[in-house]
């Protein structure tokens, strides 16, 4: 049976994500909410006990202590019932763990589908295909009864399946399930807020006076907000360089840290960031999201067109040239269009959650 209509038989959700990135856990945590709202869960989180586990909000009792726990359990309730199984939200690439885990579940998945068990991937994008270790992952993708990229490349690389926005716009305000702010004040706030990833080219001289120069046409102070552990040692050489507070990262409690970057960006603006859920978590406290950064790739575009936020990516405009253009005016209307967008992106998650957890109450 499924667990939605036994309490003996949990849902299984495999939400691995990167421990040291506020954003995995973050995004993955609505899936686990979900379905503990319908039955009982047992997650793989991939590092029980840990600040990513504190991230996702689950219980000690509904985490399995290892990957070979998860699946023996998971291998017991397919052969006893009905359970479903929901494969990981976020970036997808092929990795060991990855392969050799699903090739492992491999006969539970099998039993549990031909039995009626739902097979739920939902929210994922992928990176690119790996010739000759995809076919365990297409096999999921074809077992799967509801099946739903977060990008607008995913369905094209799986041949299958529908978009939706990134689990994240599900998040309200503080990072509840709060509903989405139906306005937000630019007047009324008065920072501007800067993410940046540690591990690409540092901003140019260039980028950072345009960035000063639109703090002092704005009159707003700059933040600079870490939410990945491996972008504190640039942002603090940002904040160095800018004369800006930071938000640096602190003992690794995802949800911890989570509040604090939710706080900054509710007090800002706009956000300026070359990471995806930076900008999804600045969006969802009411900053305008720009991806107006030297380092910001296409994944960024992709996953905001899907909500029709085309304003988020550069597109072929300098960025620099861009952020010189911001004036009190622009301003207004970004906001008004972000806010528009993230209402309806929120619409459209809440509308997959509604779907999903009937299908578990049937």
């Amino acid at each position: 049976m499924s667990a939605g209509t036994s309490s003996q038989t949990p849902t299984f959700l495999w939400l691995t994500g990167h421990v040291r990135n506020v954003g995995d856990s973050m995004l993955r945590r609505p899936l686990a909410d979900l379905y503990r709202s319908v039955g009982p869960i047992r997650v793989w989180s991939g590092a029980p006990a840990s600040g990513y586990a504190a991230g996702l909000r689950i219980a000690a009792e509904e985490s399995s202590p290892t990957f070979r726990n998860w699946a023996w359990e998971f291998t017991i309730a397919a052969m006893r019932g009905r359970p479903t199984f929901v494969f990981n939200a976020g970036e997808f690439g092929v990795t060991k763990a990855y392969f050799f885990g699903l090739l492992a579940l491999a006969p539970a998945l099998i039993l549990a589908r031909a039995k009626g068990s739902r097979i739920v991937w939902a929210g994922a994008g992928v990176k690119n295909r790996r010739k000759y270790f995809m076919w365990p992952f297409d096999a999921l993708a074809r077992a799967a009864g509801d099946l739903r990229w977060r990008d607008v490349t995913s369905t094209s690389l799986m041949g299958r399946g529908r978009t939706m926005p990134d689990w994240g716009f599900g998040i309200g305000p503080g990072g509840q399930s709060a509903p989405a702010l139906d306005v937000a004040e630019p007047t009324s706030r008065h920072k501007i807020a800067l993410s940046l990833r540690g591990d690409r080219t540092e901003p140019s001289e260039e980028w950072l006076d345009a960035v000063d120069r639109l703090a002092h046409r704005l009159d707003r102070e700059i933040v600079c907000v870490v939410q990945v552990q491996d972008d504190d040692a640039l942002m603090r050489r940002v904040a160095d360089r800018l004369g800006a507070e930071l938000v640096g990262w602190g003992d690794g409690d995802h949800w911890a840290q989570e509040q604090r970057v939710r706080e900054a960006y509710s007090q800002s603006v706009l956000a300026l960031s070359d990471r995806l859920h930076g900008l999804v978590i600045a969006a969802t406290e009411g900053a305008i999201p720009l991806g107006w950064c030297e380092a910001t790739t296409v994944k960024v575009t992709n996953h905001f067109e899907v909500i029709g936020a085309d304003h988020v990516g550069p597109g072929g405009s300098p960025v620099v040239d861009l952020i010189d253009a911001l004036d009190e005016a622009r301003i207004v209307e970004l906001s008004v269009e972000s806010t528009a967008r993230i209402i309806d992106a929120r619409a459209r998650v809440d509308a997959v959650r509604e779907e999903l957890a009937a299908a578990e109450l049937r």
